[in-house]
């Protein structure tokens, strides 16, 4: 409310007069001094800020470019504190820092390590990181082939829980365990739960299409326990891990494997039981570990000289010496690394670009149009997604292979559905032992809510054209011309997913047949099956590649890495695009935002007021 205090110094019934503005004196030297003020005021900020990002920019730069600083005598030493991962740029885009290692980064430490005689030992202390199992496996076998260098490898850890993680420690020559900790190792198993009845409850109606029958995705939402196939395929591929678990573990430790699953079904240990049944060698702290290390290294436990060396960090002194190697010797033949990471998507949408098709086939085509570029090898993590994706990425693999080129297949922890369909087509495929692969099927649908708006007083209403226009509509079910039109769909993928892999494999459309149906095999199965090649991780796919392009080894080409890991020096010109765009972007639509903003504030006036206010609440289908 308006005060009235200003009426009260005057009469009643008097006029007030009309304000007058101040007549404003326009001198010129107040403008020019003025004018000169702010100009000299906008020079500085502009400086200013060139300067920082200047200093910013170079003193990344020489970060980047400058060597760690490593002990004549060291050990190679990683705390498990973060997950590994196939791709950095996978966290590390929107940040600055690189905690995540990369598992090739790892590996090729630890091999380099092997034949540096400035390293004396290998040491790894979990800290709550992890691996999935093919990473595992993959980094086990790097252990091995550095204890067969004759240096000592070490694990230290508080805790060893399951039997991957115990797995992996199995492959060094001293255990370590904090005297309170334990060893826990039960078994494997695969569970997850079923809520048909649940959703039967509240009205939900779960439509799903599926080719075939282990194709298992939508399962837990279908029915109320698992299906014979499930449990036939869950059942396979578990036995097919421990197996190779309990053989790990019996090399490792020289115990026989019936000893092995004996202590697995007892599953866990305390310290000094575990030190007494053989899974561990020492019960001690971090501090007498470290002096053990000290003296080993040194001679003197007491010792305060820096001996140990991160994985990072030596990683970054490698790759600098090979990057300096490779400047110098530029008729090494190249070959393209080339990344495909998550789920399958058509379009980069400004997150993970490593599952996005449109970025994939520019990739490829460039390696295909690069003359430089021998061959491609490319690197699959991924469960599948979107069919017309792999389409358009398998599409672009038989590009590069259409200009002569070889491209050859290393699977991570999983290149099922659309990740194998995008597979296929390689010359060869390398998987580990644990990757999923396979899947090959398809599945999809809808869920329907009809019946759960009833039971909660909602009614839709829709005016529309075309009589199957609510097909993916989740208010209503499929009728029976949907259910035709989902069921043709379905068919149409999965025909053409049996072609892709009968082409790819030389194989015919039956045998495929007989060995797809949406099942989902270890590396190990389907290596038997026809569906890879060869065992093997990354460097193998590598090392073959090499031997293709006239190398003996991967050691004897140039390999680009694409996408290639932003450094941060990039990583600050993203951000600084994305201001500028997003600055764009509100000058252009300046007066839009203002007038929405306009009608957001006067909605909220009211609804503080309690003014009912409506809007329309059409739901178009698409």
């Amino acid at each position: 409310m308006m005060s009235n205090n200003r009426f009260r110094s005057r009469s009643l019934f008097g006029s007030p007069k009309k304000p007058q503005r101040p007549h404003k004196k326009w001198r010129v030297k107040h403008v020019v001094v003025t004018a000169l003020k702010r100009t000299c005021m906008a020079i500085g900020a502009m400086v200013l800020i060139s300067s920082l990002l200047s200093l910013t920019f170079s003193s990344m730069l020489m970060k980047e470019s400058e060597a760690p600083s490593l002990p004549d005598e060291m050990v190679l030493f990683l705390p498990l504190e973060e997950d590994i991962v196939e791709h950095e740029d996978l966290f590390a885009s929107y940040g600055f820092s690189e905690k995540h290692l990369t598992i090739r980064k790892l590996v090729d430490a630890i091999d380099s390590a092997g034949t540096d005689d400035r390293v004396k030992g290998l040491v790894f202390k979990l800290s709550g990181g992890g691996m999935n199992l093919t990473h595992l496996e993959t980094v086990r076998d790097a252990v091995v082939r550095f204890k067969s260098s004759g240096k000592p490898a070490y694990i230290y850890a508080s805790a060893y829980e399951g039997v991957g993680e115990y797995q992996l420690a199995s492959a060094f020559d001293e255990i370590w365990l904090q005297p309170m900790g334990i060893v826990s190792i039960p078994g494997m198993a695969a569970e997850m739960p079923y809520a048909r009845e649940a959703l039967d409850k509240i009205g939900v109606a779960p439509q799903i299409f599926a080719r075939k029958d282990y194709k298992n995705f939508f399962e837990s939402f279908t029915r109320d326990k698992m299906s014979d196939a499930s449990r036939e395929m869950m059942t396979a591929i578990i036995g097919d891990m421990s197996g190779r678990a309990v053989s790990s573990i019996a090399a490792g430790r020289g115990m026989d494997p019936k000893a092995v699953e004996a202590l697995v079904d007892k599953g866990l240990f305390t310290g000094e039981e575990a030190l007494t049944a053989g899974l561990v060698d020492k019960l001690d702290y971090t501090d007498t570990f470290n002096r053990m290390m000290q003296e080993k290294v040194t001679g003197d436990p007491e010792s305060d000289e820096a001996i140990y060396a991160t994985v990072q960090a030596y990683a970054k002194e490698t790759s600098r010496q090979k990057k300096l190697a490779a400047v110098g010797d530029k008729k090494k033949p190249r070959i393209a690394l080339v990344y495909m990471v998550g789920q399958l998507v058509e379009h980069d949408q400004g997150g993970n670009s490593l599952g996005a098709a449109d970025v994939l086939t520019e990739y490829l085509r460039d390696t295909a149009d690069d003359e430089d570029i021998k061959a491609v090898v490319l690197r699959i993590d991924s469960p599948g997604g979107s069919p017309v994706a792999a389409e358009a990425v398998r599409r672009a693999v038989e590009k590069v292979k259409a200009d002569g080129k070889k491209v050859i297949v290393s699977m991570g922890a999983s290149a099922a559905s659309g990740g194998y369909w995008i597979a296929a087509p390689a010359d060869y495929i390398f998987a580990g032992p644990s990757t999923m692969t396979g899947s090959i099927g398809v599945t999809g649908g809808k869920f329907a809510l009809q019946e759960l708006w009833g039971k909660i007083g909602v009614n839709w209403d829709r005016v529309s054209w075309g009589d199957n226009a609510g097909l993916w509509s989740f208010n209503e079910p499929y009728n029976a011309s949907q259910t035709e039109r989902m069921n043709a769909m379905m068919d149409s993928v999965y025909d053409r997913f049996i072609a892709v892999v009968a082409e790819g494999r030389g194989m015919t459309p039956a045998q495929v047949d007989k060995i797809a149906g949406g099942r989902v095999w270890t590396g190990s199965q389907a290596l038997d099956k026809g569906l890879v090649d060869a065992l093997g991780g990354l460097n193998d796919a590598l090392d073959y590649t090499a031997k293709e392009v006239g190398a003996a080894d991967r050691h004897g080409v140039q390999v680009v890495v694409l996408p290639h890991p932003k450094s941060p020096f990039e990583r600050v010109v993203e951000l600084l695009e994305g201001q500028v765009q997003a600055g764009q972007f509100l000058s252009r639509h300046g007066e839009q935002i203002k007038a929405l903003d306009h009608v957001l504030q006067n909605f909220e006036a009211q609804a503080v007021n309690g003014v009912t206010a409506t809007a329309p609440g059409w739901v178009l289908a698409e």
